[in-house]
């Protein structure tokens, strides 16, 4: 009397079947590039929290600008760090128009001095806030 049993052949081509359906998920999947746009719809909503932070400060103070918001795109500070020609510090302007009282950072940024966003204004006058680390090829701008 035999018992019926799976034989070795049979379980190891089930697992050899469950390996390649397995690999070919996370190829479809790519983690890489879903973690990329869970970064992505965070620098988005960062930078739009700047961009009305600024308008914010904008309406209540006349029209005028935070200071060192020029027509040359600058890197924006944390609060710690000193204004220079590449960088500005618009943290005590903006930090009552934030919903966490501190500017967002970016979420690649490392460092305590900068928070990987851009701003400046256009002739127009138009205030634009980038986010030049972001992933996977997208642009995000208050421009687009």
């Amino acid at each position: 009397m035999y018992k019926k049993a799976f034989t070795l052949a049979e379980i190891s081509l089930g697992i050899v079947l469950i390996s390649i359906l397995f690999v070919i998920s996370a190829v479809m999947i790519n983690p890489n590039k879903q973690l990329g746009n869970i970064n992505n719809a965070s620098r988005r909503s960062d930078v739009f929290a700047i961009y009305n932070a600024i308008n914010q400060y904008r309406n209540a103070n006349l029209g005028k600008l935070p200071d060192g918001i020029t027509s040359t795109a600058r890197n924006i500070c944390q609060a710690v760090c000193t204004p220079s020609s590449t960088q500005i510090d618009i943290s005590t302007e903006l930090n009552q128009y934030l919903r966490s009282n501190t500017l967002p950072i970016d979420p690649l940024q490392t460092g305590t001095t900068l928070t990987g966003y851009t701003v400046y204004v256009t002739p127009e006058g138009r205030v634009i806030v980038a986010a030049p680390l972001a992933q996977n090829g997208v642009i995000i701008n208050t421009l687009e």
